[in-house]
């Protein structure tokens, strides 16, 4: 009976309908849900249509894939270089065409697929500002755009700058090569093609080069709603940076080939670095040492590809690392030493000690609610905060002891890969107890776990690769293939699932259909699709659960992010070239009142907007208003500023932690030696009763734009 099972399970005609279906119907849902672009349709269609031919042709296609991944590099090349052309990218910049009404323009539309995201805000309006800014700014390390002090541009965003550690920002360089629009485009294409790139080489590393796997696992990476939803800008870049480093001191120790091993020795330096000007400790603490601790495993377990020897060829490799990064680094540290110092002793988000606890059991499981966020937004958090790493980690855990248990009976086999699979399990483990029970403040200072506020992020992405390093290892050993075992250890694992569903889960899925009992059918039908992977794994098969690993990983985030040519959504608008016509003959000062997402349109338009968002507290502008600092609870932090004219006193409120509201005085502007005032509303009287004159300039139907003379 079980070997019929298997023998319809890994039919491989059967497994090729079956995913023409998946196909079929992932086609029909995006083009429903994602603004109905006829390119999903042709899209789909020759996707369909290639894996149909697989039926006639399957040995030739697969020559054709096997050519696709030996020229791969060429191949992202080619792709590159076509995205760049058409200046694509996948910014919710949009946005900004929901705020301005009028257009330069009405005919043009820089959509080709999706829509602007307004929960990106981080994305579309501040980083993309802070870039574009750089612009206007030289791509000078220090800005006056939105700051009297001055911002240091790599803290903010790691924004393009002319200067050495360019060498270790390759998403950056195309604004310095072509400006904001092209610069835009290649920031997207290459993050998300050369994360692929580096993420094959990982898994391929791990898997001990199985292809097969090593491309399921960098499309689950890069693909997964954690990536999409924080595709930019820190989180997204400190994954990459760890991943990296992983491959680059693996070759750095194995490389045969001469001009390899150099290549490596400067990518090493760049990866270092790139790595370490990330500034996201919260990533970084975690991330890097689960790299750190999975290339010494790897290197052990691949002792005899070792290549590196101690002599004079290899130390000089190792200085020149050091002193790429360590020079590097240093000149950064001490001209930034005053504004690092700045950025942690901030009141928000500052120098947060965290000692993990508190976690829900759901935290150990994949939360289902990923594949319907990017169509319908949660409404208990945000869809960005419950993003995940897609995983099967738990059931694997349970099945691990079975693994053991043979490895230890076949006199510990080495195709069983164990060491980089022990070793991923108790960093696991060790995340798990983190997030649900906690560390003591002292163990947390001590193991630098302090500084972890994303375990969440650290551990479903371990979670994956524990996922992934299970499949290669049973499926490499058919004694791993236990099904007796293996069911137990999936019934207790869909009863744990279910279990950790909680309530607000369940009340999320009512908001989408009032029937009552679809969010417990929802949730189970799901647990049991995750477990029919898991299923399918045991029984040997080799097509089916990527097919559908593939398809949840589409249907989950596919439309999270739109594809967008070109910035017209900041250059079409009508007030555009009025801002630019007055940046061009004078740089002096702005404001924008009453707003929340101009000020930083505005130093994305080339203005010096001093109330867009601030990284640290910019005392340049709050002594002047403020000398004795009494109200530096309020704006010591990593701000947005709302600001109010107002003829009392200049008072703040707190809107959220990262977010200010100023009462502004209005004679207090000139203490800020604003010049010019973006408003919707009328700020005549508020003028002219501070004796303020003005000339009202028209930006466009809702905004006016009033030039102070004084």
């Amino acid at each position: 009976m079980k070997t019929k099972i298997k023998k319809i399970i890994n039919n491989t005609k059967i497994n090729i309908i079956l995913f023409s279906f998946a196909i079929f119907f992932l086609t029909g849902w995006l083009y429903k849900f994602y603004d109905k672009s006829k390119w999903i349709l042709l899209a789909g269609f020759i996707v369909f249509i290639v894996n149909t031919l697989r039926l006639k042709f399957n040995s030739e296609l697969k020559k054709i894939a096997n050519l696709v991944i030996r020229y791969r590099y060429i191949v992202a090349l080619c792709v590159f270089i076509f995205c760049l052309v058409f200046k694509l990218h996948g910014s919710s910049v949009g946005v900004f065409n929901t705020i301005f009404p009028d257009k330069t323009d009405p005919t043009i539309t820089d959509h080709v697929v999706g829509n602007a995201r307004a929960i990106r805000s981080d994305e579309y309006n501040v980083q993309l500002p802070y870039y574009f800014s750089q612009y206007y700014n030289n791509y000078n390390l220090d800005s006056h755009q939105m700051s009297i002090a001055g911002q240091d541009m790599i803290i903010g965003y790691n924004a393009p700058v002319k200067d050495i550690t360019m060498i270790a920002k390759p998403f950056t360089i195309g604004y310095l090569l072509f400006g904001n629009e092209r610069g835009l485009s290649w920031y997207w294409c290459s993050k998300l093609i050369l994360f692929i790139l580096v993420s094959f080489e990982f898994m391929y590393i791990i898997t001990h080069k199985n292809k097969k796997l090593s491309v399921l696992g960098s499309f689950l990476i890069v693909f997964s709603p954690a990536m999409q939803w924080w595709f930019s800008p820190h989180m997204y870049d400190v994954f990459f940076w760890a991943t990296s480093l992983y491959v680059l001191g693996y070759y750095f120790f194995t490389a045969r080939e001469k001009w390899f091993k150099w290549l490596i020795t400067i990518l090493s330096a760049c990866g270092l670095i790139g790595f370490v000007i990330a500034l996201f400790p919260s990533l970084q603490v975690a991330l890097g040492l689960i790299a750190f601790i999975l290339l010494i495993v790897t290197l052990v377990r691949d002792r005899d590809k070792i290549t590196f020897k101690i002599d004079k060829f290899n130390i000089l490799r190792v200085l020149i690392v050091i002193l790429i990064v360590g020079g590097i680094l240093i000149r950064y540290g001490i001209g930034s030493l005053d504004q690092i110092k700045l950025l942690n002793s901030t009141v928000y988000p500052g120098h947060r000690v965290s000692t993990g606890g508190g976690a829900s059991l759901d935290i150990l499981f994949f939360d289902l609610t990923n594949l319907l966020t990017p169509y319908k937004s949660i409404n208990y958090a945000n869809n960005c905060e419950i993003s995940r790493f897609f995983h099967l980690g738990i059931l694997f855990v349970l099945y691990f002891p079975f693994i053991l248990y043979r490895w230890k009976k076949n006199r510990f086999n080495k195709s069983y890969n164990m060491g980089i699979g022990i070793t991923i399990l108790i960093a696991l483990l060790i995340e798990a107890l983190f997030l649900i029970v906690g560390f003591p403040e002292w163990l947390a200072k001590i193991t630098l776990f302090s500084y972890i506020n994303r375990m969440n992020l650290v551990y479903s992405y371990t979670a994956l690769l524990f996922t992934l390093w299970s499949f290669d290892t049973i499926l490499k050993n058919k004694e791993l293939q236990n099904i007796g075992y293996g069911l137990v250890c999936i019934v207790v694992f869909i009863l744990l699932y279910y279990k950790s569903i909680t309530t607000v889960n369940f009340d999320y899925i009512k908001t989408i259909t009032s029937i009552n009992w679809a969010s417990k059918a929802y949730y189970i039908i799901m647990i049991l699709m995750c477990s029919l992977v898991g299923l399918l794994v045991l029984f040997g098969n080799k097509e089916l659960y990527i097919s559908i690993l593939v398809s949840l990983s589409i249907f989950s985030t596919w439309t999270i992010n739109p594809i967008v040519r070109g910035t017209s959504a900041i250059t079409n608008q009508a007030i555009y070239p009025v801002i630019q016509d007055i940046v061009k003959k004078d740089d002096s000062y702005w404001l924008s009142i009453g707003t929340s997402l101009e000020q930083n349109y505005l130093i994305a338009s080339g203005a010096k907007c001093l109330n867009a968002v601030n990284f640290y507290p910019d005392y340049g502008k709050w002594k002047a208003i403020d000398p004795e600092l009494k109200n530096d609870d309020y704006y010591n932090r990593y701000i947005h500023m709302i600001i109010d004219l107002t003829d009392k006193k200049t008072s703040y409120e707190l809107i959220t932690p990262d977010c200010i509201k100023i009462n502004l005085n209005t004679n207090a502007i000139k203490k800020w030696n604003v010049k010019y005032l973006l408003s919707t509303t009328d700020l005549t009287e508020k003028l002219k009763s501070s004796n303020i004159n003005y000339e009202i300039i028209q930006g466009d139907s809702m905004h006016s734009i009033y030039k102070l003379i004084y």
